[in-house]
């Protein structure tokens, strides 16, 4: 896919630039016109032969949306020969365009119909679109509207009603309308594809019409304008060339199943749902600008217009911008909970083992900072569970993590380890580490009432201090052995006996 976007670049960039230099290099305008419609020429024919050579080796609705673009570049190309065959042959170009707007209103009908069969959706159907969605999707659409309004009168309502020579042909006035149907079409479709399997080749058909059309609008437009007919036929020649091109492309993007492997890398195509709604208020501003670029006065109805398409541009991002407020807020919370959800007990709220550990090696690195740790551990809170179940053992544990917090104060931290361990780490413990632990043992050990039923709990406590871990020879940092000296002296408590509490002593 990297190649053939590198590729379409060259090629696009190589077709512009060798038709603007032709129009540079002082041949005759005949000559440079000639040139620019063969290019057109073999443009729509390598689109033709594409999409008939892939149509015949894909299945279903694959071989189908490729055999209707086949048959509108077949419709495409046989005007261009046309109208080329006539140039040469030097009879009336004014009579070969006559038939422009039918023919393209053909093609311009078989690429609806290939989008349509493009856009189906295979899978379960999307949510529901929430008060938000339903805002942005009327200010869109209103959006689409002026812009539509604007292209109308500008490409077709005006120039008709001007055109007193009848240069151009009365049935623009239907076939305009239809064209921007099919692009609302097209950007609504392309704006639901967002990593879907066809979604390239949607964005490749996209880029082809709205080019084709840019061309189109642009003649209806700049001509009545009093632009020169050379300088508009060489802008409509250079949309035209890059819309058969991209076409032409169209039929090699490689369609992705639903199940082929791992999802790709986001794109251009991936964020298009963002661009598809601005699309007709750049070809508004692109015609804006080219007319008055040749010297051409904006009505000051059409300048009101759009600067009505503007204002609700405006409000629409204000819209967006409050939207994303919101969703980064609401990120920012998640981040919270998850935050919260890592850090601490579900069951007790307390905080868990890695939020009692990194606080213990934040104590540790502070210079002139002795924090004891106290290490609790349930005696035969097992029997508990297996003689009530489980939930009146977490109605129990919720408890003791209450009396636990009720004796031990900030900064001072409590913490569930885990299962029927508890750890306590004390920041300036001084002498009262000793009397803490007793008061804990004290607390824990009166009954806990639950549905009525009393239930009793003793506790181990074994305390050590940082200067005791430093005193400590070995290799482990100072945390695992403050920790360790910690739940050795718990063990000493249990074999003096349980529901005691043991101070590590250094020797």
């Amino acid at each position: 896919m990297k190649n053939l976007k590198t590729f379409a670049l060259v090629l696009l960039a190589s077709v512009v630039g060798l038709m603007v230099a032709l129009r540079f290099s002082g041949l005759p305008d005949v000559a440079v016109w000639r040139t620019d419609k063969l290019l057109e020429i073999l443009a729509n024919l390598a689109a033709a032969v594409g999409f008939v050579i892939t149509a015949r080796r894909a299945p279903g609705t694959d071989r189908r949306w490729r055999v209707l673009l086949a048959v509108a570049a077949v419709f495409r190309l046989a005007f261009c020969v046309s109208y080329f065959w006539v140039d040469l042959s030097g009879g009336s170009l004014r009579a070969a365009l006559s038939s422009a707007p039918a023919i393209f209103t053909a093609s311009t009908l078989l690429t609806l119909a290939a989008v349509l069969v493009l856009a189906r959706r295979n899978g379960p159907t999307p949510r529901r679109s929430s008060s938000r969605d339903r805002l942005l999707f009327w200010l869109d659409g209103l959006i689409v509207t002026s812009s539509a309004v604007v292209l109308s009168w500008v490409t077709a309502l005006q120039p008709v009603l001007m055109d007193h020579e009848r240069v151009l042909s009365p049935a623009i006035l239907i076939s305009r309308p239809i064209e921007f149907l099919v692009l609302l079409v097209i950007l609504m479709a392309l704006s639901r594809k967002r990593q879907e399997e066809r979604q390239i080749a949607m964005l490749l058909v996209c880029m082809g019409f709205f080019a084709q059309i840019c061309g189109s609008w642009g003649l209806g437009y700049l001509i009545p304008k009093g632009v020169p007919f050379e300088t508009v036929r060489f802008l409509a020649d250079i949309t035209f060339v890059c819309a058969g091109v991209f076409y032409a492309l169209t039929p090699w993007v490689p369609v992705r199943s639903r199940d082929s492997g791992p999802r790709r890398k986001a794109g251009l195509a991936d964020h298009m749902h963002f661009v598809a709604p601005y699309l007709p208020v750049l070809a508004t501003l692109m015609f804006i600008g080219l007319s008055t670029a040749v010297g051409a006065r904006l009505s000051a109805g059409e300048t009101y217009v759009e600067l009505g398409v503007v204002a609700i541009v405006l409000v629409r991002q204000f819209v967006t911008m409050v939207d994303n407020e919101r969703l980064v807020r609401r990120l920012w919370d998640h981040q919270r909970r998850l935050r919260y959800q890592a850090y601490h007990d579900a069951l007790t709220g307390l905080p868990n083992r890695i939020a009692f550990r990194e606080q213990l090696e934040r104590l540790l690195a502070h210079p002139g900072t002795e924090p004891a740790v106290l290490f609790v551990d349930l005696d035969d809170f097992k029997m508990i569970n297996d003689r009530h179940g489980h939930a009146v053992g977490d109605r129990v544990l919720a408890g003791i993590a209450a009396r636990l917090r009720a004796v031990v104060r900030p900064p001072d931290l409590v913490a569930r380890l885990g299962g029927d361990e508890f750890g306590v780490i004390l920041v300036e413990p001084g002498p009262r580490s000793r009397d803490i632990g007793a008061k804990l043992l004290a607390e824990l050990s009166k009954p806990y009432s639950v549905d009525g039923v009393e239930h009793t709990v003793r506790a181990s406590v074994g305390v050590a201090s940082a200067a005791d871990a430093r005193e400590v020879e070995g290799t482990a940092d100072a945390a695992d052995q403050l920790l360790r000296l910690a739940d050795s002296a718990m063990y000493l408590a249990k074999n003096r006996g349980k529901g005691t509490l043991a101070v590590h002593m250094a020797t």
